[in-house]
């Protein structure tokens, strides 16, 4: 286990009217069960991004277990209960205050967000620890812009996920009737319609949010359905064909074919091997 801190303020939790303020920043390499309890929070903003491994938080008697990618915010005076869990974890972070710093953050509505890969941050907290202990090398102001600039990097994605999840709402409908009953080939028209939308609007959002169109989506759904009744049932593939909604049971193989590299026949006998 390594911890790499530096205290840009002393170690103390400053409380400044400047714009934006950097008191203390590091990153933990391959931490594992250790617990941390603040019942009154720190006097000011906690960023912290997990590279690998989990830390479980703890809020009103629920835990939610934080993965490879997951970013968390704590603001000022917010209990922070949270677990580095068993397997070894490195997680980065940053401390910091300032007079519009809730404003930036005003978009960061959840206690945590999946970010995914995120070298910016790391390398923000890493380059930090390793010119911490000559201070005269840092500009202020590099430091504040480039807080600054992960905090809306970290704005952009979460906008672009709230557009997708809204976009994603927009097709419910045809999604839940398309994975209840792949069975029954719905064309794009009727789709489109139990969504209220018009058939363009429909395939552009379909594609843009799934990645594949609608009827490819079908495809997907019934070479998974069919898999599960290959290896769990004894039906016939001719039966399983039927009840995926194809009656011709060479056009299904085929079909299936082409997506797993193997056929019906060979796909329920390797799965006994």
């Amino acid at each position: 286990m390594h911890l790499y801190s530096g205290k840009l303020s002393g170690g103390k939790q400053t409380i400044t009217d400047r714009f934006i303020y950097i008191n203390d920043f590091g990153f933990c390499e391959n931490q594992s069960n250790i617990p941390l309890y603040r019942q009154n929070g720190r006097a000011d903003y906690q960023l912290f991004y997990v590279k690998h491994g989990s830390i479980t938080i703890q809020e009103q008697g629920e835990e939610r277990i934080l993965t490879s990618g997951d970013i968390c915010l704590y603001r000022p005076n917010e209990p922070q209960r949270y677990n580095i869990g068993k397997e070894p974890t490195t997680h980065y972070w940053v401390h910091f205050t300032g007079s519009e710093v809730e404003n930036m953050l005003s978009f960061f509505n959840e206690r945590s967000y999946h970010i995914g890969d995120f070298p910016e941050f790391e390398l923000f907290c890493s380059s930090l620890w390793s010119g911490s202990k000559d201070e005269e090398e840092f500009s202020e102001l590099s430091l504040d812009g480039t807080l600054i600039t992960i905090i809306a990097r970290i704005m952009k994605f979460v906008s672009q996920e709230k557009n997708k999840n809204n976009e994603l709402s927009k097709l419910h409908k045809a999604l839940r009737v398309m994975r209840s009953e792949c069975h029954i080939r719905r064309s794009n028209d009727e789709l489109a319609s139990l969504c209220g939308i018009s058939k363009f609007y429909f395939m552009k959002l379909f594609k843009k949010n799934l990645g594949v169109s609608p009827q490819e989506y079908y495809a997907k759904l019934i070479i998974n359905k069919s898999s599960y009744l290959l290896v769990d049932t004894n039906y016939s593939i001719s039966e399983i064909a039927k009840l995926c909604g194809i009656e011709d049971a060479l056009y299904f193989s085929r079909m299936f074919k082409k997506r797993t590299g193997v056929s019906p026949f060979m796909y329920r006998k390797n799965s006994f091997l």
